[in-house]
């Protein structure tokens, strides 16, 4: 579901930052793609999404990592991975978790429901 709503202030269930470049996967295993779920083999190429949540102040976790305790780091497959970058590019929000494939599905029902075709050019003509 596409959202260009990006405010998240502190209320995050977790945050995570995207900035780390495709590159072949370096894990002793393969990886899900977080979005599509295809197999990442070692070796392939895709992105890390190092993953943080807020400790409970209250709780041992709290000793140990401090206020921010890593979570698993999701991947996304070299296809998914460009598909994020249009997308968060184009300014939606919210990307991480959902299949980018039915989200770029998405955006192009919506820009054919605007009246924007692919391919498509308005040619003048110029007179001599």
């Amino acid at each position: 579901m596409l959202s260009c709503d990006c405010d998240y202030g502190d209320d995050a269930e977790w945050w995570f930052d995207d900035t780390k470049e495709v590159a072949p996967l370096t894990t002793k295993r393969m990886r899900r793609c977080c979005s599509c779920k295809d197999r990442i083999a070692v070796g392939d190429d895709c992105k890390p999404v190092i993953r943080w949540r807020k400790a409970d102040c209250d709780r041992v976790e709290y000793r140990i990592h401090g206020e921010e305790i890593p979570l698993p780091t999701w991947y996304l497959c070299d296809r998914c991975a460009g598909l994020y970058e249009s997308l968060d590019g184009l300014g939606f929000c919210e990307l991480l978790g959902q299949d980018l494939r039915k989200v770029c599905r998405e955006y192009a029902e919506m820009q054919r429901d605007a009246g924007v075709f692919r391919g498509q050019m308005v040619l003048t003509r110029s007179e001599p």
